[in-house]
């Protein structure tokens, strides 16, 4: 049985207003500090408990203190900043940041604390606000083994499941492990369900299928339905995500390490940042994926003048492409050794400016086929394919790349023409 009967609990968020709940429900003496006094108010008529006007205050004579605010500089403000806590606690007691933090500001905290004879343990939670509501979270730590034995049966109130992770500032980097984690999912999730609501399914429809399978995830089964409805106001925020990802790709660049699936979508995070979606939950993701599909098919319908040519020069042409370029690398002999990509567009489209008397051409065993090689270098900059005669596919590796934003290639069977003059990358007699 725990000898602990008196504790603070210090930030009263969408997180710590329950959690310091669940502790006075518990049978513990509470007393909490929020900075804006009518919460903590408000968490003191509710639970018949004590609120102090400064963390100091909060903290005297208190046996564990908790904490659970928003950021470092949160952190620093209540601990050893004037009136922080650490300003009234005495030598023997225990100081719980349920913060998620930096490594770094866990390990100044332990330091700070240990100067003083206080236990100190960074012990961040994963859960959610539904989680710390229903007592269920999960508790990572990094501390002394003997102040874990301490702390995990006050904190059994609100945390399904407690586990000490080694020493100070391991609990930090363990909740990175779980941002990382989740980030991962998410960003599969968000261009699955996408691509579904692209194929013409339904998100929900499609869950229902699936969850029961390999693909199942708690953000499956708890924000498809929110996805899908393009709600985004369930819980964990955008904002504190990204402050998340950004502790984990600085200790990832500590130990030398690229994480290019979790900077993509701390990128992704950032855009929705700037279109005013921060406060979004972490759902809200998908809605930039959404948004890169709207941004690449407008693009695909803009026309612009890219300009190209042989090697050397001799030849030049134009050619009326969007910016986001579809081309195709075939197999046959010719492409194959020299890895050419081929744009094909309408005749109209394309207009030689530079070296008509340049060219030599080549019809080889069909004579459908027109292919213009410049006399000079060598170079086989365009040619009129014999699957689409009106057509001309310029070698994309010959396009002057200031004018490209990106470019899509598709492997094509030059062998089998016919056959495959059907697929996208060879449909040029759009006007």
């Amino acid at each position: 049985m725990s000898s602990i009967s008196k504790v603070a609990f210090i930030g009263l968020g969408a997180m710590g207003y329950p959690m310091a709940g669940h502790l006075k429900r518990s049978g513990l003496d509470v007393c909490v500090y929020n900075r804006t006094e009518t919460k903590a108010f408000a968490w003191a008529d509710e639970y018949d408990g004590l609120s102090a006007p400064t963390p100091a205050q909060a903290a005297a004579d208190a046996q564990i203190v908790f904490i659970c605010v928003g950021n470092d500089s949160d952190v620093r403000s209540v601990t050893v900043k004037a009136e922080g806590v650490l300003s009234s606690m005495k030598a023997g007691t225990l100081l719980v940041d349920h913060t998620t933090t930096s490594k770094a500001l866990a390990e100044e905290l332990h330091a700070a604390c240990d100067e003083l004879g206080i236990s100190f343990i960074d012990a961040p939670v994963s859960g959610g606000q539904a989680g710390a509501e229903n007592g269920v979270l999960t508790v990572m730590a990094g501390g002394e083994a003997s102040a874990f034995e301490v702390m995990a049966p006050v904190i059994a109130a609100y945390a399904k499941h407690a586990q000490r992770m080694g020493d100070v500032g391991s609990g930090q980097v363990t909740k990175m492990v779980n941002q990382l984690c989740i980030a991962g999912i998410l960003g599969g999730l968000s261009e699955a369900f996408h691509f579904a609501e692209c194929a013409g399914l339904d998100i929900e429809e499609v869950t229902r299928a699936i969850q029961g399978g390999a693909a199942q995830s708690w953000q499956m089964n708890n924000r498809a339905e929110t996805i899908s409805q393009r709600k985004y106001d369930f819980g964990f925020a955008i904002d504190w995500m990204r402050k998340d990802l950004g502790f984990a790709l600085d200790v990832a660049q500590q130990l030398g390490l690229h994480l290019p699936i979790a900077t993509i979508v701390d990128d992704h995070y950032a855009n929705i940042q700037s279109n005013g979606g921060g406060r979004w939950d972490t759902s809200g993701l998908i809605e930039q994926i959404r948004m890169r599909t709207e941004r690449a098919q407008a693009k695909k319908t803009e026309l612009i003048t890219h300009s190209g040519g042989c090697h050397c020069g001799s030849v030049q042409w134009t050619v009326e492409a969007p910016k986001i370029l579809d081309t195709h690398t075939c197999n046959c002999s010719i492409c194959d050794i020299n890895h050419y990509q081929h744009l094909l567009v309408p005749q109209s489209r394309f207009n030689l400016t530079k070296g008509e008397e340049s060219l030599s051409l080549y019809t080889f065993g069909s004579h459908k086929a027109k292919h213009y090689f410049c006399k000079h270098c060598g170079v086989k900059s365009f040619y009129v394919p014999r699957s689409n005669p009106d057509g001309v596919s310029v070698n994309a590796r010959c396009l002057t790349m200031d004018t490209v934003e990106v470019i899509y290639d598709k492997p094509f069977d030059g062998r089998n023409w016919e056959k495959n003059a059907g697929s996208l990358a060879h449909l040029s007699k759009e006007t």
